[in-house]
């Protein structure tokens, strides 16, 4: 009298997944994209560390101030008659507000404590992802409505072209793309990977000042 099939021993390869050609089944696609996925980001992740990606962050704006410096200056050199002092006065703001991003970049790796207190004082949006990143916008409207490298002046010898094509501003509406760009990405990044900037205002705090405590300038230990 014959077993029933259930009680008959299971044939070999059948638990351990592997048909019985000696072959394992093929893993879905998705499963193996998947893993590429989060393969490379964890690549990325390693490669970009915080230390780097603010280091990063900091040449960019120095970068970015000095683009906004010389589209002031360009702007300013530009003004020749007595209806262009708006121009005149933008440029002096967009070059005030580049000096404070700059100055501010500069003292996190020179340390001037003076300057850094001040900065923290008055214009402590600059400490804060979020905030610095609303400045950015705000600096990259600016460059829009300037007039940098300018329009083409004639001179004696009839050298100078005027093309109609080329923007007249297409230096700051690069200037200002550029800082758009910046500004999504910082915003961006504080969303997905909060860590990259996590706790920043704290750790540029001047040597010895407590977190949220009074800003005046401390003396550092010799």
């Amino acid at each position: 009298m014959s077993e029933p099939a259930w009680m008959s021993d299971p044939p070999a390869g059948a638990d351990s997944g592997v048909s019985s050609s000696g072959a394992e089944p093929a893993k879905p696609k998705a499963a193996v994209g998947a893993g590429m996925c989060s393969t490379m980001y964890a690549c990325c992740a390693a490669c970009i560390t915080p230390r780097c990606f603010k280091r990063f962050l900091s040449l960019w704006n120095v970068v970015m101030s000095g683009m906004m410096g010389l589209c002031s200056v360009m702007t300013i050199t530009n003004v020749d008659e007595a209806n262009d002092t708006d121009d005149l006065f933008v440029s002096l703001y967009n070059f005030i507000f580049a000096f404070l991003l700059c100055s501010y970049e500069v003292t996190k790796y020179f340390p001037y404590p003076t300057l850094h207190n001040m900065l923290r004082r008055y214009f402590g949006f600059l400490f804060f992802s979020f905030s610095r990143s609303t400045y950015l916008v705000f600096c990259a409207f600016l460059q829009f409505g300037l007039n940098a490298p300018g329009s083409c002046k004639q001179s004696d010898d009839d050298a100078c072209v005027d093309d109609k094509d080329v923007n007249n501003n297409w230096l700051g509406i690069m200037t200002g793309l550029c800082l758009l760009l910046e500004a999504l990405l910082v915003v961006g990044v504080q969303f997905k990977s909060p860590h990259m900037l996590k706790e920043e205002a704290k750790q540029e705090l001047p040597p010895g000042q407590p977190p949220g405590g009074d800003l005046e300038v401390s003396n550092p230990p010799v």
